[in-house]
């Protein structure tokens, strides 16, 4: 048979037919004495059982080994074989999570809400405080909303985290403290980190107990839902100010230490 014949039967194209001659996945067969290459019922099946690997996801540089003809042993097939299992759970993963993200965001194209990366759950309760809040705090809160979602897009704290500043928010007490926070975080911009001390000290500690930063230690951070370079970010650059920057610094350095306590103290 000719070069089409056979790629018709192996349900390819001439062109991969030859690419395979040139990769030595296929030999060259004997050629008739007009010139013309004739195929025969074994190239059939070879070319067969190299299209069916390769639609297996085995990369076209490991089929010769796979199929025992190159010096590669077993034991790298088998490696070579494990590492795309790996590789295959990975991409199911990352579309299991797009097909999640997609669903949600439909849901909210179709209710005519505002797209965001952050818990549905969080988001309403946040957009409740928003409107319900004076200017004053609405701009605070805005404010936190952004850095939150950048947080959720980022990848870096657990889910944990968000449902506890959910809670925050729904519970009425703790909603006004809060605020509360909110209003004397934002009035630290500007001012001197060395004169604020007494204040960035008590904030980040405040912070550190009413969010339960000690959540973050026990749930590790879900860094597959990175999907964007944002987590490269730094500090410096999420929040430019030094006296705001500081609490943050604080409230982390109070999880790390309560996590693993000097050598010699007591958890």
């Amino acid at each position: 048979m000719r070069i089409g014949a056979l790629a018709e039967a192996a349900g390819t194209t001439p062109r991969t037919v030859r690419h395979y001659h040139r990769l030595g996945l296929l030999d060259e067969p004997r050629r008739l004495s007009n010139g013309y290459r004739e195929y025969t019922i074994d190239d059939v099946v070879r070319l067969m059982r190299v299209r069916w690997l390769a639609d297996c996801g085995m990369p076209l540089g490991e089929i010769a080994a796979a199929l025992g003809e190159s010096p590669a042993g077993e034991t790298d097939v088998i490696a070579d074989l494990r590492a795309l299992l790996v590789g295959t759970e990975l991409e199911q993963s990352a579309l299991a999570r797009k097909h999640t993200r997609l669903s949600a965001l439909l849901n909210d194209a179709i209710e005519h809400r505002q797209f965001t990366a952050l818990p549905r759950e969080l988001a309403d309760a946040l957009s409740a405080s928003i409107d319900a809040s004076a200017e004053t705090d609405r701009e605070a809160l805005i404010r936190e909303r952004d850095l939150l979602e950048v947080m959720a897009i980022s990848g870096t704290v657990p889910a944990s985290f968000f449902s506890t500043v959910t809670a925050t928010l729904n519970d009425h007490s703790l909603h006004q403290k809060y605020l509360g926070l909110l209003r004397r975080f934002a009035a630290l911009e500007g001012r001197d980190p060395v004169e604020a001390e007494s204040d960035i000290d008590s904030l980040a500690a405040e912070l550190a107990s009413m969010l339960d930063l000690d959540s973050l230690a026990s749930t590790p951070p879900d860094t597959a839902v990175n999907t964007s370079e944002i987590s490269s970010l730094s500090i410096d650059d999420i929040l430019p100010d030094p006296a705001q920057r500081t609490v943050v610094i604080r409230a982390t350095a109070r999880l790390q230490t309560s996590v693993h306590p000097p050598s010699g103290d007591t958890p």
